[in-house]
């Protein structure tokens, strides 16, 4: 537990490379200068890998702010909102809705419906959906004594997680919760259930929405 840690820190600094090609638990270290000998690390400023990040991350989420950049990155605030400025005055990226899009998906936006069909996705917590969304989801779907394995997204929202404690296999699956109207709970219950059974290994959680199934 204290040389991992110290390995990943070494690991962002491009000093380490973690090798997981072949998929297998253990994992062999290198020198990153040994692994990658032609990268030059001086070729971008910090600013302007940052823009080079940021388009990328636009493009998959199409709309973001600064903290879900933030959150997804794990870097300073300050340093994302100077690479937005930048893109903002090089016109690559525009305001909208109180966040950011490209400039390139203005007019794919004004012309898109919103309507969506039913429908339900577990997530992990590695997802790109949950890990540019942590600092909301993490404290509001937190419940104690619990880990939260799973997060819900039902019609294209965040609704509901799931709850238990991870294992090498089968998790402990203890719970799901939803806050949707209660009608609508019952009514979709099993296709919710059905979702998180895909990430669990197929085990069936002992309560949905505080009662016992």
């Amino acid at each position: 537990k204290e040389i991992t840690p110290v390995l990943h820190r070494l690991q962002e600094a491009f000093l380490v490379y973690e090798d997981q090609y072949d998929g297998e638990w253990d994992r062999g270290w290198y020198k990153f200068s040994e692994m990658f000998p032609n990268v030059n690390l001086e070729k971008y400023s910090r600013v302007e890998a940052l823009e080079i990040l940021l388009q990328r991350f636009a493009y998959r989420q199409v709309w973001f702010d600064d903290k879900m950049a933030k959150s997804f990155y794990k870097l300073p605030l300050k340093d994302i909102k100077t690479a937005i400025n930048s893109l903002k005055e090089k016109e690559i990226i525009i305001e909208y809705e109180n966040g950011y899009i490209l400039e390139g998906d203005a007019d794919t936006i004004k012309n898109y419906s919103q309507e969506l069909s039913p429908c339900t996705f577990t997530l992990h917590r590695n997802d790109f959906l949950y890990r540019s969304n942590e600092h909301i989801l993490k404290t509001l779907w937190k419940r104690s004594g619990v880990e939260t394995l799973y997060y819900i997204l039902i019609d294209g929202e965040f609704r509901g997680a799931a709850y238990g404690k991870f294992r090498n296999g089968p998790p402990d699956f203890s719970s799901i919760e939803v806050d949707l109207p209660n009608n609508e709970a019952i009514e979709r219950k099993q296709e919710i259930i059905k979702s998180t059974q895909m990430l669990s290994f197929g085990k069936t959680p002992e309560k949905y929405n505080g009662e016992n199934l």
